[in-house]
């Protein structure tokens, strides 16, 4: 018996099976996720199929993503927001995020902030994660860039029971880094 033909075999074996397998995670990646683009903005990011869209709505976010209802008796629906605001002045990163935190704050004032650094669409930028001291309270997830003078904000928000779900985590993770600004 020749080892070396064994041998080989069995590595052949285990790349067409490593193959297979990230094979079947791109489609099953394709089938769980759309994608929408925004020619105009140069904008593009994932989200979970069956949700919403909706381009610019009156909030002045250049899309909001938002999930369907489970059942008639749910009062919030998890959902994703894209802005892009012209600064009418420059500031830094760390000044719109103190700038923005005192508006979420204002809004949601028992909400405690905190702050991470993060790379969105190849820029720095902030992750701002903002948890509700109410126990059925919600999370918002606020990623902040700012690119020639444009502040960017992809905003997530959700239940805490949600945000604390590792397979809902591991979406919004994949959403995320789906983002792409071409400028």
């Amino acid at each position: 018996m020749d080892w070396r033909k064994i041998l080989i075999y069995a590595l052949m074996a285990v790349a067409v099976l490593g193959v297979a397998y990230l094979s079947w995670l791109m489609i099953l990646d394709k089938m769980s996720y759309d994608l929408y683009t925004n020619e105009k903005e140069g904008i593009s990011m994932k989200y979970p199929k069956g949700w919403k869209v909706t381009p610019y709505p009156n909030t002045g976010a250049i899309v909001v993503m938002v999930k369907p209802k489970e059942n008639p008796l749910v009062l919030f629906q998890a959902n994703w927001n894209i802005s892009a605001t012209r600064l009418p002045e420059p500031l830094t990163l760390d000044q719109y995020v103190k700038a923005s935190n005192a508006q979420v704050q204002f809004m949601f004032k028992d909400a405690q902030a905190t702050a991470y650094p993060v790379r969105l669409s190849g820029h720095d930028g902030r992750k701002i994660v903002y948890i509700s001291a109410d126990p059925e309270g919600m999370v918002i997830l606020n990623y902040v860039f700012i690119y020639k003078g444009v502040a960017y904000n992809i905003m997530y928000i959700d239940s805490k029971d949600a945000y604390l779900d590792p397979k809902k985590s591991k979406a919004v993770t994949d959403v995320i880094h789906s983002l792409k600004v071409k400028f």
